[in-house]
């Protein structure tokens, strides 16, 4: 059994968190005016969103079933991560319109980019598909 660490669809994960990075740097600087400030947040508001995420994980299973809907804890999970981003935006930032704004701005453009590279990779792999067809298309054919 061959197990492969880095598939396609890591390949496509670890490109878009690039993505996803720069865009929080982008949004972030062009809030504050700081790379400084812009990497930070882009660095710190998704660390805590992980362990959020974690500790949700293991809490989650323990809620009475009536309480486990996907939902929820979607919702549960959305509300913490818009806290989670204003909060680490006004500690670094000081300033509540400059984090509320990195909170909602930074998450729409991510939205729209991820359509974007929806799109792209899949035009990509599409690309990528045909060019290993058409080789074999080219060979004379046997009489």
């Amino acid at each position: 059994m061959k197990i492969r660490f880095l598939d396609r669809s890591w390949h496509k994960t670890l490109n878009f968190a690039v993505l996803h990075l720069l865009i929080a740097v982008m949004v972030g600087y062009a809030l504050t005016g700081s790379f400084v400030l812009a990497g930070a947040f882009a660095l710190i508001e998704p660390a805590f969103n992980t362990l959020v995420h974690h500790r949700l994980e293991h809490l989650w299973p323990r809620l009475p079933a009536a309480w486990r809907s996907i939902w929820l804890k979607s919702l549960v999970f959305t509300v913490s991560h818009l806290v989670i981003a204003v909060a680490v935006g006004l500690a670094l930032t000081g300033s509540l319109a400059i984090a509320g704004a990195q909170a909602v701005i930074e998450p729409l453009c991510n939205g729209v980019a991820l359509v974007l590279f929806d799109r792209w990779w899949a035009a990509r792999e599409q690309r990528a598909a045909g060019a290993a067809v058409a080789p074999s298309s080219a060979l004379p054919q046997s009489a």
